[in-house]
């Protein structure tokens, strides 16, 4: 059995920063002082338990201020997760930060997505109609939207584009950062042609691009594919979506637990990962499929 491993599956140079700032701040750290990430700093609740496990536990903005009104001489740390907050939340996270001198704040958010936070900040007005292709609930579409102003929506497909009255304001146009990139190029190019004046911004990561090619690639040329990575994981959904147009035996699996069910006639298997799955987890997989391929062949 041929197993080919993606080789941009798993943690994205942002993700990656963001567990090696934490991973720096847990060893530095005092008996006294307490680390907290505001909301989860990746979509993978095993590296999130983890974290846990090391005394490091996700909070909202309300809990910050409790805790500071509890114990306002005790020293905490608030970790503001990858896919960033809201333009509100973060203001008063730094009010909190002037009112409470031991409060510090380490910000993780992806400078991919800081920047569609610029664009939404300096671009829009009320002449301007701000769209984000993306996920309405994800926290990193709810963070950026909330820095546009006038007129703004999210969607999350080019049907709902097609629906937009834009009312004579100028479209700008962004995406959420692991959109699928097909998609995007479909609105991209529909706004394009009817406004003439719509500002486009590719907000999409370099990243995101290049995972979903490499895993649509490998997935044409594999009999089955795993995708590995958080359910709540929006770039693993779009990888998972991807790659079960390409191949039909595809799985997602958040965990080597969970791959029970998988074709024992598939002479090629395609790995590839979200950007918040753990590399401990691809070689867990991995190694899973090269010992049930030796199995196989020595039942052969």
């Amino acid at each position: 059995m041929k197993i080919t491993v993606s080789k941009t599956a798993g943690f994205c140079p942002g993700v990656k920063c963001a567990a090696d700032k934490i991973d720096e701040l847990i060893c530095q750290r005092k008996n006294d002082d307490t680390i907290f990430t505001l909301g989860n700093l990746i979509h993978n609740a095993s590296y999130v338990d983890s974290l846990a496990k090391r005394g490091v536990r996700s909070i909202s903005i309300d809990d910050i201020e409790h805790i500071l009104l509890s114990s306002p001489e005790k020293h905490i740390t608030v970790v503001i997760r990858t896919h960033g907050i809201t333009k509100e939340c973060e203001a008063h996270l730094y009010e909190l930060s002037k009112k409470f001198p031991a409060l510090s704040i380490v910000d993780m958010t992806c400078p991919f997505v800081k920047k569609i936070h610029n664009i939404a900040d300096s671009e829009t007005g009320d002449d301007t109609y701000f769209v984000l292709y993306g996920s309405p609930t994800h926290p990193e579409s709810v963070g950026i939207i909330s820095h546009a102003r006038g007129k703004k929506t999210i969607v999350s497909s080019f049907d709902e584009v097609k629906a937009i009255n834009f009312e004579g304001k100028v479209p700008i146009l962004c995406a959420q950062t692991t959109q699928n990139l097909l998609e995007f190029i479909k609105i991209k190019n529909f706004i394009k042609k009817l406004y003439t004046n719509a500002k486009i911004f590719d907000t999409i990561c370099s990243v995101t691009e290049n995972r979903q090619s490499e895993a649509i690639a490998i997935a044409k040329n594999s009999d089955a594919m795993i995708v590995i990575g958080g359910r709540d994981s929006s770039n693993t959904h779009k990888l998972y979506d991807l790659c079960k147009s390409a191949c039909k035996s595809t799985v997602w699996i958040e965990s080597v637990q969970e791959l029970t069910d998988f074709p024992d006639n598939a002479k090629s298997i395609g790995i590839t990962a979200g950007a918040s799955t753990p590399g401990g987890i691809i070689l867990e997989v991995f190694k899973a499929m090269e010992n049930f391929s030796q199995m196989l062949e020595g039942s052969l």
